[in-house]
């Protein structure tokens, strides 16, 4: 059995030895240290508070690992951000079990993501997740108004309606990120 190499970044010693030492009792994974980041297939991040965007970006720099995040800290409107530094999964610490730790290091390993509720586009109305599915099959802004039956200048405002509630970029990034959430 392929064992997933887990890396551990957390700014406590406690919780970065908790996590390892469950973690080393499961046949399932290998623990790397943390020096040796760009070697795990997955970092487990244990971070919140005013550094988390700190934290994760030295992560993403230091491998090109998925990521998945712990912590009790992370807002809707962060996600697009954490998403962007290869975050596939938010474990909120209060929640934390060792079956959901298991299953959301494998599901990311498998690239799956997992996000609560809570952080997800669930706040979409039905006809912007038809109008994102659309984009992310390359159609453009006129053969969406078209298929949705609504003017092009609809389908516009639905796409700046979607960026400014979730603080994206642009249409792209808004495709990206309901894709990377599950949302599409």
């Amino acid at each position: 059995m392929q064992r997933v190499r887990v890396a551990i970044h957390a700014k406590d010693s406690v919780t970065r030895w908790g996590l390892a030492g469950f973690l080393r009792l499961r046949p399932e994974f290998q623990v790397v240290a943390e020096h040796a980041l760009s070697q795990a297939e997955v970092v487990l991040i244990a971070a919140g508070g005013a550094g988390l965007a700190a934290e994760l970006r030295l992560v993403a720099q230091r491998t090109s690992a998925c990521a998945v995040l712990v912590t009790d800290d992370l807002r809707a409107h962060e996600l697009p951000r954490a998403i962007e530094h290869r975050v596939v999964a938010v474990l909120p610490r209060t929640d934390l079990t060792c079956e959901s730790l298991v299953s959301t290091v494998l599901a990311a390993y498998e690239g799956r993501a997992s996000m609560p509720v809570s952080l997800t586009m669930s706040g979409l109305a039905e006809r912007e997740l038809d109008m994102l599915r659309l984009f992310a099959d390359g159609w453009t802004t006129a053969e969406v108004a078209k298929k949705l039956s609504y003017s092009e200048r609809t389908v516009k405002s639905m796409v700046q309606n979607v960026l400014t509630r979730f603080q994206l970029r642009n249409r792209t990034h808004a495709v990206a990120f309901a894709i990377r959430s599950g949302a599409i």
